[in-house]
C-alpha cells in the first residue's frame, strides 16, 4: 500500500502504535535508569530525577527530528541527531548496566527499551518524510489551479484581451519578423502570467497552431 492509498485511519493507527511502543519503552527505561543511578551512589530523589534528564533530552531531540525540517539549517539537524544519539547511548548503557548478569537474555531484556524507542522514532520519522512530498505535490497542484483559473492577466484585462491572446499576438509578431519562436518563459513575461506560457505552447502545438501554414493563415 502506497502513501496515496493510506487513509487517515491508517496513518493515525501507525502513529498511535509507535506512541504506545515509545511509552512502554520509556517506562521500562526509566525504571532501569533509576536503579542505575541508585547503584551509582545517587540519593533517592536524584535517582528519580536523573532518568528525566536523559529521557527529556530524547523527547526534545525527537520533537525536533519529527518536526518539518524545511526551515531548519543543516547544522541544526546535525545537532539534533547528535543529541538524540547521545541520549540513546547513555540510556542503553544505563539499561544494560542494570542487567542482573552479563548473559545474553538479561542484556537483551534490559537493553531493549532504548532500542525500541529508537526504532519507533525512525518509523514515525520515515512515514512523515514519505507523506511530506505527497502533501507538497498536492499543495503545488492546488496553487497552480488557483493561479491558472483566472489566467486573464491584470495587464491584459485593461486592454480587454485575454492572456492567451496577448501571447498569440507576440508569437505571431516574432515569427513574422523571422525570429525564433518565443519560449514559455518569454510568453509569461509578455503576458504577466506565472508558469502559463508552457501550457499555452503545448495547447497550440496539439492544435497545430504553431505550424508555419497555420500562422500564415492566421495572419
Amino acid at each position: 500500500m502506497t502513501t496515496d492509498e493510506l487513509t487517515p485511519w491508517d496513518r493515525w493507527t501507525r502513529r498511535l502504535g509507535a506512541l504506545a511502543v515509545a511509552a512502554v519503552a520509556a517506562y521500562a527505561s526509566y525504571q532501569h535508569q533509576r536503579d542505575f543511578a541508585l547503584a551509582g551512589g545517587a540519593d533517592l530523589t536524584t535517582a528519580r530525577l536523573w532518568p528525566l534528564s536523559v529521557d527529556g533530552l530524547l523527547v526534545l531531540s525527537t520533537a525536533g527530528l519529527l518536526r518539518d525540517g524545511r526551515g531548519g539549517t543543516g547544522r541544526a539537524r546535525y545537532v539534533l541527531r547528535a543529541t538524540f544519539a547521545i541520549g540513546i547511548i547513555v540510556s542503553l548503557a544505563a539499561n544494560i548496566a542494570t542487567a542482573p548478569s552479563m548473559a545474553w537474555a538479561p542484556i537483551l531484556v534490559a537493553g531493549w527499551p532504548p532500542v525500541a524507542l529508537l526504532l519507533a522514532v525512525e518509523l514515525v520519522g520515515h512515514q512523515r518524510h514519505r507523506d511530506a512530498p505527497d502533501q507538497a505535490e498536492r499543495d503545488s497542484s492546488e496553487t497552480n489551479t488557483r493561479t491558472e483559473k483566472p489566467l486573464t492577466l491584470i495587464g491584459a484585462i485593461q486592454s480587454r484581451r485575454t492572456a492567451e491572446q496577448v501571447m498569440w499576438d507576440h508569437y505571431q509578431q516574432k515569427v513574422a519578423a523571422g525570429l525564433p519562436p518565443p519560449t514559455g518563459a518569454e510568453l509569461d513575461e509578455v503576458a504577466k502570467t506565472n508558469n502559463y506560457g508552457r501550457a499555452v505552447l503545448r495547447k497550440w502545438r496539439r492544435k497545430g497552431r504553431t505550424s508555419p501554414k497555420a500562422i500564415s493563415v492566421a495572419q
